[in-house]
């Protein structure tokens, strides 16, 4: 896991540094150097080794997180410079390879079981824990279309009673955008969008007014406007070099401002001018 991981950094990585002009010429963003200022502003404390799903709690101004895929299945609470401030065991879940968190307006958390780098796992899900971290907790089974491979995604958020799932798609086709209701007894994603960015997508947040969506990757941010509720590809707004290392996981701190955390255990932060 870890070599494939390093290799695909280091490809995506070559792929950030070729600058914008896809981005720009053919698929409509702007420069995001012309519009965001990036800072590194602390440290993961060491049981963080391998942040993979971010979630902003503005009560308190403070992170969740949770590792990556084998790590134990835990929800750390963090400070925005990084100090570990509690640990929540979600017992009753299984961490196969937990890949993105997201929040819903009733501060319910969503962990994304929904990684799958060899396209043969049939136990995706995505598990519903109530805002207070206790003993209520849903599994949520994520099923692709039929006739489809189950591809890998990494990327995921809640909104507007619906879970959005993007799909990492190694082989560059691309990225899908696919979803279904959260409450909903029809459990199989639809595609909803799609778009021909070339680094493979490792983490999505959404903006707490609902009008601005983010993806990251190993190399690039992808911002994107959200217009009448509609949460789709089609009003991209800044892409941005972020050579950073292995970014997977990013979060609205507020409308303009996203923080942003690598698996080498820095923590930096984007803000529009």
């Amino acid at each position: 896991m870890l070599k494939y991981k390093i290799l695909w950094f280091l490809f995506n990585l070559k792929a950030s540094l070729a600058g914008y002009r896809h981005e720009v010429h053919e698929l409509g963003f702007q420069k995001g150097k012309k519009h965001l200022k990036v800072e590194r502003v602390g440290y993961l404390p060491k049981q963080v080794d391998e942040s993979s799903g971010l979630v902003y709690l503005a009560q308190d101004s403070t992170l969740l997180t949770h590792n990556d895929s084998g790590g134990a299945p835990h929800i750390y609470q963090i400070d925005l410079s990084g100090k570990l401030l509690n640990t929540y065991p979600i017992p009753q879940a299984k961490n196969v390879d937990w890949e993105d968190m997201s929040a819903d307006e009733q501060e319910n958390l969503y962990i994304g079981d929904i990684g799958n780098n060899s396209h043969q796992r049939q136990d995706l899900c995505v598990y519903k824990i109530d805002a207070k971290l206790g003993e209520n907790l849903l599994r949520i089974p994520i099923y692709y279309p039929n006739n489809q491979i189950i591809p890998d995604a990494e990327a995921m958020f809640v909104a507007q009673d619906s879970i959005y799932v993007f799909t990492k798609n190694l082989d560059k086709s691309g990225t899908d955008l696919l979803v279904r209701k959260v409450g909903s007894n029809a459990d199989t994603l639809r595609l909803k969008s799609h778009i021909n960015l070339r680094t493979p997508i490792t983490g999505a947040a959404i903006n707490p007014q609902k009008n601005k969506f983010v993806l990251i990757s190993y190399g690039k941010i992808y911002y994107f406007r959200i217009i009448e509720h509609q949460i789709d590809f089609s009003n991209p707004l800044y892409c941005l070099n972020f050579p950073h290392k292995q970014t997977e996981s990013i979060a609205f701190l507020d409308e303009n401002v996203v923080i942003i955390t690598n698996e080498q255990g820095e923590i930096y932060r984007v803000c529009e001018n």
